[in-house]
């Protein structure tokens, strides 16, 4: 029973005074178990805050924390959600990835999201800054307004999609599974709902908007990531940013390419693959059945071997 129910069955005499306070006091004992399991998460608050519910972030050792987030109701592996329940998340990636950032660098997050990695990054660039890429117009204003909510002035929002051409393509999206939202129906879901997204190339934007340079990107977009390293060859060969990259065979058959055309891409562009340990980078060959690994990183042989020398494990 929830709590507007147990007060109408009060207010309409229907349970006594007693009954009433008993049964409150069931529902408000879940609040104790949360404060009693927070400690055990990289969430270090839960705010019940004008019919939101807000969670904020911990200190971990490589993040200042503090970033606060709007939960969805409907989507129940929201990543504040996803961290209380698990008790981080992507640890050992997020922490070379905080690791990697410096304060003044110029980063793209491909596939923002609800913003959980541009805030947490925006909030080290003391002297940089992020624009962050999210197509799905519900998606984008979850992370317009989790951006709002911290205040930062050093990100840039789009809401477009990038891809290796521009063109206005479908993508599939459920309200329920939002961060699984893919130009492809990677989850098969029958009842997806399906929308018209504009992309452009990573190339495009970059000269379009006189961007001078790039040091990091992180692009995870379920399944596309290889038409968007396409679309931004000539800005990687340029600017040879350090790459982060989700890469999964399920979804990246969905879009007829393997994992290794990306590990190749990035070879013939002077890169190496590397995945993340909790002693640092480890080198990686290519994705076989037997991988597990899911993220992975790209460092240029050449552009990046001082920085790759502390980030070794």
């Amino acid at each position: 029973m929830t709590l507007s129910e147990i007060k109408s069955l009060y207010a309409e005499a229907k349970i006594s005074k007693k009954d009433f306070i008993d049964q409150m006091h069931d529902l408000h004992l879940l609040l104790f178990d949360y404060a009693k399991e927070l400690p055990n998460t990289d969430i270090s608050k839960i705010t019940i805050q004008n019919g939101a519910i807000i969670m904020t972030s911990s200190k971990t050792d490589y993040n200042n924390g503090g970033i606060s987030f709007y939960c969805d109701l409907l989507d129940k592996r929201t990543t504040p959600i996803e961290t209380f329940n698990f008790g981080s998340y992507e640890s050992v990636d997020s922490s070379m990835i905080y690791r990697i950032i410096e304060k003044n660098y110029t980063v793209f997050d491909i596939g923002g999201n609800i913003g959980w990695y541009t805030n947490h990054i925006a909030s080290m660039l003391t002297n940089g800054k992020i624009y962050a890429f999210e197509p799905i117009p519900e998606t984008y204003q979850k992370l317009t307004n989790n951006v709002l909510l911290n205040g930062f002035q050093n990100i840039v929002l789009e809401n477009f999609a990038f891809s290796d051409k521009q063109d206005k393509i479908k993508f599939f999206y459920s309200p329920i599974t939002p961060g699984a939202a893919s130009s492809q129906n990677i989850t098969e879901n029958q009842n997806i709902q399906e929308l018209e997204c504009i992309t452009n190339t990573v190339d495009n934007y970059v000269a379009t908007n006189q961007i001078g340079k790039i040091d990091f990107i992180k692009c995870d977009v379920e399944g596309a990531e290889f038409m968007v390293f396409k679309g931004a060859k000539h800005t990687i060969e340029q600017h040879k940013p350090i790459v982060f990259s989700e890469m999964l065979r399920k979804w990246s058959a969905k879009f007829n390419y393997h994992p290794n055309d990306i590990i190749q891409f990035y070879r013939d562009l002077g890169y190496h693959c590397y995945v993340a340990s909790q002693n640092g980078l480890v080198p990686f060959g290519l994705v076989d059945e037997n991988t597990e690994e899911t993220n992975f990183f790209f460092f240029h042989a050449e552009a990046h071997k001082d920085k790759l020398k502390s980030l070794l494990s």
